[in-house]
C-alpha cells in the first residue's frame, strides 16, 4: 500500500512492506525532499532503535544488499551514493539528484537487518513529481555547427538552454540518410554518458570501429557518414530536462557529408592577430580547418612570457575555424605565447603532429611527444 504526503518543503512517498517481520514497525520507503541543497534523500523507515544500532558505521557493501537504487524498468548499474543512520531511518543519499519525472526502484532485503528479519526483499518505487517553474529546455545549437562534415566524423556535441536529466540520448537521437532512414548502429553504446558539468552540453560519440579503416565493423558496414550523402540529426522532444519535462520541440540539424579528413592537425597554417599593447584587443586564432568545440574550450590559453597564465573571455567563431580571447586586465607589452594543450582535436581525432588514422602496416612511432605546444607572440 502506498501513499504520499506532503509537509512543509519535503514531498514522501512512502510505500510499506507487508510481512517483513514483527521487530519494530513496518518497514516503509520514503523520499524525503526537505533537505536543504542535498536533494532528495532515500529513507527506510520502521526501523528500530535496536536495528539502526547495529547499521551504525556498516560497510558500502552490505549497505547495498539491504537497500539499493536503480532506474525503473532498466537492469541498471546502482545509483551511487552514501549510506547512514539517523535517529529515526536508515537513509540513502544519492551522489547525484534524482531526476524529476523519472521513477526509481528502491529494493529492500530484510534479512539484511541484525538479527535478520523475516519475509522476502521487496521493492518500492519512487518519484520526484516534475517542476514547472521554469521555462521548458530546448535544444540551442549541434556541433559540429558547419552544415559540412568529414565522413569519418568521431564527436558531435548536443547544447541545451538549461540543465537536462541523466538520461542517456541513444534513446532520443537518431542519425537519417538523405532519404529519411535510420542509420543502424551509428553511435557508440556506452555504458556511461557524457555530460558536462551544469549537464548542459552532451557528447554524442559516433562509433569508432565503424570510423577506422581495417577495423571489423568498418569492413563489414563502412562507416556511417558517406561523403556526398545528406544527413540529419533528429533529436526527440522526449528527452527530458532536470524538472522531469520533455523538450519545447523536437530538433533536427542536416548535414552533409565531405570526404574524410585523415590530416594531423598542423600548427603552421594557424594565423594570430596580435593585440596592441594598453588595449583589451581580441587575439585572434584562424584555424587551418574546423577544430573539435568542446577541446577547444579547454585546451587553449594564454600565458606572458613569466609562465604565467591569462584570465580572460574565450569565444568560438561559429564553424569552430578561430579562436577568440579577451584579455580581463588590458595587454602588456612583450612576449606572450598561445598555449596549446596536446588532447587538442579536429571532429576526426586527428591531433597536433598525429592523425587518428594510422595505417595498420605503418610503424607507430615510441617518441614521447609534449603535453603542450606554444606559439609566440609579440604585444607592441
Amino acid at each position: 500500500m502506498a501513499r504520499r504526503l506532503r509537509a512543509a518543503g519535503a514531498i514522501l512517498i512512502l510505500a510499506s512492506c507487508t510481512g517483513a517481520g514483527t521487530a519494530g514497525e513496518d518497514l516503509r520507503v520514503a523520499l524525503d525532499t526537505a533537505r536543504t541543497g542535498a536533494g532528495a534523500v532515500v529513507l527506510l523507515t520502521g526501523l528500530s532503535s535496536a536495528e539502526r544500532a547495529t547499521l551504525r558505521g556498516v560497510g558500502a557493501e552490505r549497505a547495498a544488499r539491504l537497500l539499493r537504487v536503480n532506474v525503473a524498468g532498466r537492469d541498471s548499474t546502482p545509483v551511487a551514493g552514501t549510506w547512514r543512520v539517523s535517529d529515526s531511518a536508515f537513509e540513502f543519499r544519492p551522489a547525484f539528484a534524482l531526476d524529476r519525472g523519472r521513477r526509481y526502484d528502491v529494493r529492500v532485503d530484510p534479512s539484511q537487518l541484525s538479527p535478520p528479519r523475516g519475509g522476502p526483499a521487496f521493492v518500492s518505487a519512487v518519484m520526484l513529481p516534475a517542476g514547472d517553474t521554469t521555462p521548458a529546455t530546448r535544444v540551442v545549437q549541434v556541433f559540429p555547427s558547419s552544415d559540412s562534415v568529414p565522413a569519418n566524423l568521431l564527436r558531435m556535441y548536443v547544447q541545451f538552454s538549461a540543465p537536462m536529466s541523466r538520461e542517456g540520448a541513444l534513446d532520443h537521437v537518431r542519425l537519417l540518410d538523405e532519404d529519411g532512414r535510420e542509420v543502424p548502429a551509428a553511435f557508440l553504446p556506452l555504458e556511461a554518458d557524457f555530460w558536462n558539468e551544469d549537464r548542459t552540453r552532451y557528447t554524442l560519440f559516433l562509433d569508432p570501429g565503424r570510423v577506422k579503416r581495417g577495423i571489423l565493423p568498418n569492413e563489414q558496414m563502412g562507416r556511417a557518414i558517406l561523403a556526398g550523402r545528406r544527413y540529419a540529426l533528429v533529436i526527440d522532444a522526449r528527452w527530458r530536462d532536470a524538472q522531469g519535462r520533455p523538450l519545447v520541440a523536437p530538433h533536427r540539424h542536416a548535414m552533409i557529408g565531405a570526404p574524410p579528413d585523415e590530416k594531423p592537425v598542423a600548427l603552421a597554417d594557424w594565423r594570430l592577430s596580435a593585440p596592441r599593447a594598453g588595449s583589451r584587443d581580441t587575439l585572434a586564432v584562424t584555424f587551418g580547418a574546423p577544430l573539435d568545440q568542446g577541446l577547444l574550450r579547454r585546451a587553449m590559453g594564454v600565458e606572458d612570457a613569466r609562465g604565467h597564465a591569462l584570465r580572460g573571455e574565450i569565444a568560438i567563431a561559429p564553424g569552430e575555424r578561430a579562436w577568440r580571447f579577451v584579455p580581463g586586465e588590458p595587454w602588456r607589452a612583450g612576449q606572450h605565447r598561445l598555449v596549446v594543450l596536446a588532447i587538442l582535436e579536429d571532429p576526426s581525432g586527428n591531433r597536433i603532429g598525429r592523425a587518428f588514422e594510422v595505417d595498420r602496416f605503418e610503424r607507430v612511432d615510441s617518441i614521447a611527444r609534449p603535453d603542450r605546444h606554444t606559439l609566440p607572440f609579440t604585444v607592441r
